[in-house]
């Protein structure tokens, strides 16, 4: 007993422990500020801060639409193989601004503008990286982050302005774009934080960038497809209208998307995926738009396989049985008994006129 008091007396003559500060981190996972009147708002990011991007991207990916379908239509009514392409120049204009490369220049302009505005024009402080102690300061990390998101694409444009004026091998556009995109979606996933439904609504974000980095690399495996090619512009229109749609759910404090209710982290997907089949139908009402155009002005029809060779093939019912078959093939082809190929069910059944002849 006595040993025990002297130990105590020994712990209470000590100076305690400091205690650990967590005000910086509960600062930082308290991104949700509940107002007196029941309403909330986010700490942290800001409206203007995901409608910016949002339109950039959502204005990117229009253009990359129209001009991959108005280019694919002139090589359907050229009658000549098309090739997918990382940008495009100015469809209309005086001869030496239609030939400038004036898409690359816009993604080295618009995102260094976006870096001077997060680290430097009128935010003197969030240039600061460390604290006087050696620590990042964290509430300057996301402008760090979005800076390092607009350096990517920065550097995607100048490897386009290189392959331009000095050559590349082919590929090497659409490779640093795909590294763009990947670096954007790597720092989104790592951006996760917060509420469910800011997580959910920053998560799908993440995986439709992935999807842009797997839909180029299908690009440059399928150069000649418009099929691959539409992947890009669908999937950069769909990222920046979710983008926009980030800012309202988040930024305009509307009671449905309260971050407490479980049914708004629910109802999350649902305008989603509405925006990804209405992205996907407008393009291919443009696409149908431009064709028709293209046909009116030509006073002819043009097809979507150049080659005529779906139109060399006939799909006709199966018959059910040899003499069905017979009598089919001889409406088909004539009463002379004349062979030919029919093509059934994706099998070529070969006829001859006699039966011995006969191979299937």
């Amino acid at each position: 007993m006595d040993g025990m008091g002297d130990m105590g007396g020994m712990t209470g003559g000590a100076s305690p422990a400091p205690a650990h500060d967590h005000s910086a981190h509960d600062k930082y996972h308290s991104s949700v500020e509940r107002l007196p009147d029941g309403s909330y708002r986010y700490t942290h990011g800001a409206w203007l801060g995901h409608m910016v991007p949002g339109a950039f991207f959502l204005a990117w990916g229009a253009w990359w639409a129209l001009m991959l379908y108005a280019r694919y239509v002139r090589c359907l009514a050229a009658k000549r193989p098309f090739r997918t392409q990382a940008w495009s120049r100015l469809p209309v204009g005086p001869p030496r601004l239609r030939a400038a490369p004036l898409e690359p220049l816009v993604k080295v302009v618009l995102p260094l503008l976006g870096v001077l505005g997060e680290l430097w024009l009128g935010h003197e402080s969030y240039r600061t990286l460390y604290q006087p102690n050696g620590q990042f300061v964290t509430d300057n990390l996301n402008d760090w982050q979005h800076s390092a998101m607009y350096t990517c694409f920065i550097a995607s444009g100048v490897v386009d302005l290189l392959a331009h004026f000095c050559g590349a091998p082919a590929g090497t556009e659409l490779g640093f774009l795909s590294l763009a995109f990947l670096g954007e979606g790597l720092l989104l996933v790592f951006h996760l934080k917060g509420p469910p439904v800011e997580i959910l609504v920053h998560l799908i974000l993440g995986l439709q960038v992935f999807a842009t980095v797997l839909a180029i690399l299908a690009e440059l495996a399928r150069p000649t497809s418009i099929l691959a090619a539409s992947l890009r512009p669908w999937l950069t229109m769909l990222q920046g209208a979710w983008w926009m749609q980030t800012a309202y759910i988040m930024y305009t404090g509307a009671p449905q998307w309260d971050p407490d209710l479980m049914a708004s982290s629910m109802f999350v997907p649902v305008p989603f995926v509405l925006l990804t089949v209405g992205i996907a139908f407008a393009m291919l009402c443009t696409l149908l738009v431009f064709k028709a155009i293209a046909e009116w002005r030509l006073g002819r029809r043009l097809s979507f396989d150049p080659s005529g060779e779906a139109a060399a093939h006939t799909h006709m019912r199966l018959p059910s049985d040899d003499s069905a078959a017979e009598g089919y093939m001889g409406a088909a082809y004539g009463s002379n008994g004349a062979g030919g190929d029919l093509e059934m069910s994706g099998l070529v059944l070969k006829t001859y006129a006699a039966d011995g002849d006969r191979h299937a």
